[in-house]
Parts: structure tokens; sequence; C-alpha cells
């Protein structure tokens, strides 16, 4: 912890929260009230008529010599040695270093250099062949394989290389993500390199007021990170004409679905241009996104870097202590003494919980922060600052934080409550262990959790992770309760 400790700090900062909470909800009243129906206080006028479409490209990929001579047994193993396969039909080779794709310039490179990147990952060397050759493509790839890259670069090539924005045209480049805090993050990530090729970049979504974003995409914008809730609520205004995408991508698909999004993207997809090239990155990919992707995709094609099945980055090591209810608050303190002065995140369920465990922590005086959905936009901003920086190590977070929160060495994640589903836990799981880093994940399972031990167990021996006794005695019991016969005598 800081050594520059002070008392009152500590106490009173649950009730800052609450009182910055108050105003900000106060001050997005405001906006809202005077932001209402098509107009807009800033007296911003919609646009009555969208424009015609334009011809545009969507190939921007030479093979080099080097790719060219490779073999198709040393393609076959450079794929087997990353853990990787593709699906369909002339699948372009995988990349090996940074420079065999022309089109990222010095400068490109040179970023590269200062982020510390040495190679394309697996998911990088295959798919950004697969994106700038012009192809819709499916990318099944797990948190933390350096996927947003993957297509952030291609998105903002092909912004690059069309005919100039007009006026009263809307983006270019269209990514739907499922919360703001990934938007923010993609957007954090693109913004280097949209400055060295001159693109403006925006990101709309919701918990703030939607004028600055429409100013901005009527001023023009090249590329565009929404999520579908903030974009069809801009469409409709008249605010984000959509017909200029050439360049759609749905990342996380399989978050946005579960989340109940896919009326949202059914309405969004067929608003783009009809000859546009679509992708969709996905950690898994049930029959749900595979059904979306089979309704829009033309002759796509495919790359998964493991196996389809639910995986976990095998840098993290797992730890499963099976405990009662009532001995978690006493665990976690342990837990956090192992890690005094290491970031931590501890995922809940509740709010209110995340709440309460703000209180207490505080209350032993060690510097937390409860992330929800009951925050402000402005809050949640400044709650992740102060994490990423270090001021406030702890985080505490229900699952709104649980996508495309992406914060350096952060060496411990706690899930204090088990998710309600295994595919939660993969992404809580996944803030720790980035980046090529070594991560630990503990987790508290309780009798309540016993539903998911099976695919919890599962999840473990994919990773080759130690499974707890106690966790297959949750799997016993269950097997053997189905198995039970039923006495057809019984009288009740």
């Amino acid at each position: 912890m800081s050594d520059n400790w002070n008392r009152d700090s500590w106490k009173s900062r649950p009730r800052d929260n609450f009182r910055d909470n108050k105003r900000h909800q106060s001050r997005d009243k405001d906006s809202r009230r005077w932001s209402s129906g098509r107009g807009s206080s800033w007296g911003l006028d919609p646009i009555e008529k969208e424009n015609d479409p334009v011809e545009f490209k969507k190939d921007f990929y030479n093979e080099n010599e080097e790719i060219a001579k490779m073999t198709p047994e040393e393609v076959k193993f450079f794929r087997l040695q990353s853990k990787m396969t593709v699906e369909g039909d002339n699948v372009p080779k995988p990349i090996r270093n940074f420079t065999d794709i022309e089109v990222f310039n010095k400068k490109v490179l040179e970023e590269f250099g200062k982020k510390g990147y040495q190679e394309p990952t697996p998911i990088q060397a295959q798919g950004w062949p697969m994106a700038l050759k012009g192809r819709d493509m499916v990318g099944i790839a797990q948190t933390g394989s350096g996927k947003t890259i993957s297509f952030v670069l291609p998105g903002i090539i092909h912004a690059k290389n069309q005919i100039p924005l007009r006026k009263n045209d809307g983006p270019i480049v269209l990514i739907l993500a499922p919360t703001r805090e990934l938007c923010l993050q993609i957007l954090q990530e693109a913004l280097p390199y949209t400055k060295i090729f001159n693109i403006k970049a925006v990101a709309v979504h919701g918990g703030v007021s939607a004028d600055n974003q429409k100013k901005a995409i009527l001023d023009g914008v090249e590329f565009l990170v929404a999520t579908p809730g903030r974009l069809i609520d801009l469409h409709e205004s008249g605010f984000c004409p959509l017909n200029r995408v050439s360049f759609l991508v749905l990342d996380e698909a399989d978050r946005m679905l579960d989340m109940g999004f896919e009326p949202q993207l059914r309405k969004i997809i067929p608003l783009t241009n009809k000859n546009r090239q679509t992708l969709m990155w996905s950690a898994t990919w049930p029959r749900e996104v595979y059904n979306l992707a089979s309704s829009y995709f033309k002759n796509y094609i495919q790359v998964n870097i493991g196996d389809k099945e639910l995986n976990c980055n095998k840098d993290i090591l797992q730890k499963v202590l099976v405990v009662d209810a009532y001995n978690k608050k006493k665990m976690l303190f342990e837990e956090i003494k192992k890690n005094e002065n290491e970031k931590i995140i501890i995922f809940v369920n509740m709010k209110r919980t995340a709440d309460e465990l703000e209180r207490i922590l505080w209350e032993e005086r060690k510097k937390c922060s409860a992330i929800h959905s009951d925050k402000t936009q402005a809050m949640r901003d400044r709650i992740i600052a102060d994490f990423r920086s270090g001021y406030c190590p702890i985080l505490i977070a229900t699952d709104v934080a649980a996508r495309g929160l992406d914060v350096k060495d952060v060496k411990l994640v706690i899930n204090f409550d088990f998710p309600n589903n295994t595919e939660d836990y993969v992404h809580r799981i996944g803030r720790t262990g980035r980046g090529g880093e070594k991560g630990v994940a503990v987790t508290f399972f309780t009798s309540a959790d016993s539903g998911n031990a099976g695919d919890l167990c599962k999840i473990l021996k994919r990773g080759e992770q130690e499974i707890p006794n106690e966790l297959n005695e949750f799997l016993y019991q269950r097997n053997n309760y189905r198995k039970a016969p039923v006495n057809k005598y019984r009288r009740w």
C-alpha cells in the first residue's frame, strides 16, 4: 500500500463516490432533458437524406517473396506449431514477421517497437493476411491473444485507401462491441495507428450525453467503435448514416449474443453497404454465433487459435478453492495479504456485494474502488485511471468490467463469486496473464456453484491445471444423484 497514508482519505472515499455519483447523475439528467428529440441542444441538424453509395476497394494484401516460397508442408507445420486451424477456400498463408505486410509502413513498425512487439502473435500472423485480402472472416481466439490489433490495423488501412468522406457521410469502418469499456479499449489501441494514417476515430456508447458523439460524426469520422444500442439511437435520430460502412467488425460476438444484442445486430448489419467486408471475432463458437455468421457472411474463411472449446490462457495459474460461503471474506483478506503490492481485480456477481467489499476493504485500510453499472461513465473512467496508475491497486468489479478492461501488470484475479457460467469465468480470469506475462487466478467455489463443477473441471483439465479433490467430489455427487433409480412404487 502507499506510504503516504491519509486516515481521512480512506474514511471518506466511499462517501465521495456517493456524492460524485449524485452529481454526475444530475448532470446526465440535464443533458437528457436538453438533447431529447431529433435535434440537439447544440443546434445540430440531423442528416435528412443519406448520400448515394460509393465504389470501394477491399484487397490490400500482396504476398511477398518469402511467404510465396513457403511450401504447403511449411505452412502446415507453422500452423501446427501455432495451434492454429483454418477453414474455407483459398485461405492466405500466414506471415512470419511484421515486415511481411507491405502496407505496414515504417511508422507502424516503429510503433510496434515502442510497444515491445517482437513478432506477430498466431492470430495476427494468420488474421492480418485474411483481413487485408478483403475476405469475410471469422477469428476464434482467447482473450489476450492480440486479436484487437488483428482487425484494427486492417480497418485503418481499408479506411485510408477509400474515396475521402463527403459531407453527411457516415463512417467507413464500423466496429461493434458489447460494452462501453471495450469500445474505449479498442479506440485506445487504435489511436496510435489512426494518427499515423491521419484517420479520425471516435467511440460512441451509452453512459454519457450523445451531443459530443453527434457532433463528431457530423464533422466526419472514418473509424467508428460503437455499442449496438447507442449506434441505433444515433442512426434513428439522423446523426449516423451507415450506408458508407464497407468494413464491419463484430468483436466479442459470443458476448454480444449472450447479452441479448442479436436483434440489434440484425437491425444494424443490413443498414451497411451490401458489398461490405465483414469480420467476426469471438472467444467461442456456439451455434448462435455460427448462425449469425451464416446469415450475413459471404464465402467466409475462418481461423481458430487453439480449439473451438472454451479454453484459458496457459500463462494463467488457476487455483480453485472450495470454501464455505461464510469463509469467503476471511480468505479474500488472506489472498490480498499474499499479494500486498500487486494490482488485483476482485470479481463479484452483484453490485451490492461490490459496494460492501469496497467498504470493508477501506475499513481495513486497503485502497480499492468498486466499478459496476450504477456508476456514471465519468466515475468509471476515474476508477479505471486510478487502478491503471496504481493509486488504487485493488479493483472490485461486476461483469460490466470483465470485457474490454486491458490493464498491464494485473498479477491476480480473484473470483469472490463464481460467475453464472464458465464463459464469464474464462473472460474474467483473462484480465491477467496478458501479452505473454504470467498471472494467477484464484476462485472461491461453494456448494451453491456445484452446477458448474463439470464445466469448470473440463476447463482446468484442458489448461493442464490442478483439479481439487473437493471439486471432483462435487462432480461425483451430482453424477450419482442423476443416476439414482426412481422408485416407481412410491406413493407420492
